[in-house]
């Protein structure tokens, strides 16, 4: 590394520590950023193939709601936003009908939720009472795939206040918005990442991080092989994933701090209060885009599937699907979340994909040999098994409400904390987030440098 000494060491190059870097280089601190991969992006990761016209995502894809953060880059950086007006549908594997109703369904349950509701309970004890009765029997079924799908959640342990306070976007239509970056989310990363070259540091695997107020020593492992050095700094910038922070000593990936952030009372209980979220997601590049097809759409006796966006179903692997609309592709997102998709990570990617394809044909009712023809290309990331994520994204737990407030207060004026998961205003799980949490690290960290300065 080209510095020993500088001011803040920041952990991670995702969109949070890039944030972070950013706004401290520009106040003219000397910075140094540690990112174990081999790439900048963390929970961003974008391929681009040359046979197909869409970039293929296998972390984050979309843009969700009003993300001021995400939309002051792509004007900053001139990058196109599309919007995805697109029509979802449901299925049965042998009928696909209109899902327009989808937000109002959604809403009828998740309106019920109590954000005061003492004590805390997890969303499943919610279920059971069986809210609204026979007659939201469908929308319940709906709200229930939506927490383990879209919060990536297991729904015995997502906490019922958390989802009443943003768990989804209720009436407000401008947050119901879903979009994606046109050349790729790895745009927003490249940009934040420009003109810090050499302060990012590749391949720099934090092993332990021994801190004092006022003080930090990083130890770091080249990823390449067994040598490690020490970086010395006045601060540091910690913005690895929850599930990061919460792996035992030793563990790949794991971080040993000295003195452990869990002997402070607020950070133990941060730690209880958030949970990784598990996700499985397949890109199928396909050979056609069959949907439209009118051989297809006759079978189906649907006229309109040009504008498909989303499907759901009731699938046992993958209930989730969507296409790349507004862009006319020959691709197809297979998306599980919540228990299922950890117990799909735990599969060989081979099965993984096997199932992924037995799957496709049973949402469009093709038989399993149509369904293999019809894919000529797949590809996937295991975030659960991905020793620097460990996961998807964050969810809170029964009772863990002020998690993420707690994960974001300083230690000593010494350890910053950023990332989805420390989000103060119920973003988590959201790149716009991530990118927020960053900068508010940032700023956190020139103020206790400020103050030390003057003394």
């Amino acid at each position: 590394m080209e510095h020993s000494r500088i001011d803040v060491v920041i952990i991670g190059a995702g969109a949070a520590g890039l944030a972070a870097g950013r706004l401290l280089r520009d106040a003219g601190v000397e910075v140094a950023i540690l990112e174990a991969r081999e790439r900048i992006g963390g929970r961003i990761f974008t391929r681009h193939d040359a046979s197909l016209p869409v970039p293929i995502e296998l972390g984050a894809e979309f843009v969700h709601g009003v993300a001021p953060e995400l939309r002051e880059i792509a004007s900053a950086a001139s990058l196109a936003i599309l919007d995805n007006s697109g029509q979802r549908w449901q299925t049965n594997g042998h009928v696909l009908r209109h899902l327009d109703d989808f937000w109002p369904l959604l809403n009828e349950v998740m309106s019920r939720l109590d954000a005061h509701r003492e004590p805390d309970r997890s969303f499943q004890q919610f279920l059971n009472t069986r809210p609204g009765g026979a007659r939201l029997a469908r929308a319940r079924s709906l709200a229930l795939q939506f927490v383990q799908g879209f919060h990536a959640a297991d729904p015995a342990r997502a906490s019922e206040q958390a989802l009443a306070e943003g768990g989804s976007p209720g009436d407000d239509v401008r947050e119901r918005r879903i979009g994606r970056f046109a050349a790729g989310y790895q745009a927003v990363t490249t940009w934040l990442a420009r003109d810090l070259g050499s302060r990012i540091n590749l391949g720099a695997v934090v092993t332990a991080i021994h801190w004092g107020h006022g003080t930090v020593h990083v130890v770091v492992r080249q990823s390449a092989g067994d040598a490690s050095s020490e970086l010395h700094a006045r601060a540091a910038i910690i913005t690895v994933p929850i599930g990061v922070l919460q792996a035992p000593r030793g563990e790949p990936g794991a971080i040993a701090f000295d003195p452990a952030l869990d002997r402070e009372r607020n950070k133990a209980e941060a730690l209880r209060g958030m949970e990784m979220g598990s996700v499985t997601r397949l890109a199928l590049q396909l050979r056609d885009t069959f949907w439209t097809s009118e051989r297809f759409m006759r079978r189906t006796k649907s006229q309109d599937l040009d504008r498909l966006a989303f499907i759901q179903s009731s699938d046992p692997d993958f209930p989730v699907w969507w296409t790349a609309y507004p862009v006319s592709a020959p691709v197809l997102i297979a998306w599980t979340g919540g228990p299922r998709a950890r117990e799909l990570a735990s599969l060989e990617e081979s099965e993984i994909v096997d199932r992924a394809i037995a799957a496709l044909g049973r949402q469009f009712g093709l038989d399993a040999r149509a369904a293999r023809r019809l894919v000529s290309g797949t590809w996937t990331h295991n975030w659960v098994n991905d020793p620097y994520s460990r996961g998807a994204y964050s969810y809170i737990v029964v009772g863990g409400g002020e998690a993420p407030k707690k994960l974001a207060r300083p230690m000593q004026g010494t350890l910053f904390f950023a990332g989805e998961a420390s989000d103060v205003e119920g973003r988590n799980g959201t790149v716009h987030g991530a990118i927020a949490s960053g900068r508010r690290a940032a700023q956190q960290a020139l103020r206790a440098l400020a103050t030390r300065a003057r003394r």
